[in-house]
């Protein structure tokens, strides 16, 4: 999955930024990356319905725990208690593994920018930050992450119901640590 930012572009929308703000503030209270039992969301209720919390059961399965209602009133499906394996993937699923694996892999933050595909065919903008969180062994396991649409861009009449995520236009890490303004 290439990057596709060539500079630095700020986080725009409330809900990234509080997510990626919190998450900031745990790694500070910890000095790494935060466990999953570290992640209160009672923190963060505003930005809530626009989380979404993912397991890895094992490479290449995942299991969303949680998708907030935002979702749903963008017209894309819940996955919530659903374990999806990159084997049987649709093909607009694919950027969601590429993600997936580079958050718990690397492990890093990613601010992307993509587009979202809802169950009736609309297409946005949206702007998601996703996360890790480490499992009770200090393995990064989870992923948290949050998802605004920022514009809508049209409609596809022959909707591929691949969504949520179809496609990638940006993509930057959000570094574990920043010191004296420099990022480490």
């Amino acid at each position: 999955m290439p990057d596709t930012l060539s500079k630095e572009r700020p986080i725009t929308s409330r809900q990234a930024q509080g997510l990626t703000a919190y998450w900031r503030e745990l790694v500070n209270k910890t000095g790494d990356i935060p466990s999953r039992v570290d992640f209160d969301p009672i923190a963060i209720p505003t930005i809530l319905p626009s989380i979404f919390l993912i397991e890895r059961l094992q490479q290449d399965t995942y299991r969303f725990r949680l998708q907030g209602t935002e979702f749903a009133d963008r017209g894309v499906s819940d996955l919530t208690g659903i374990v999806l394996t990159s084997e049987k993937a649709k093909p607009g699923q694919s950027p969601l593994f590429d993600i997936l694996t580079r958050v718990l892999g690397t492990p890093t933050g990613l601010h992307i920018l993509g587009v979202e595909q809802s169950e009736k065919g609309r297409q946005s903008l949206v702007e998601y930050v996703a996360l890790p969180l480490l499992d009770t062994n200090g393995m990064p396991r989870f992923v948290v992450g949050s998802a605004s649409p920022l514009a809508t861009l049209g409609y596809d009449e022959d909707s591929t119901k691949q969504g949520p995520l179809v496609e990638v236009h940006g993509l930057q890490e959000i570094p574990i640590a920043e010191r004296e303004g420099k990022v480490a």
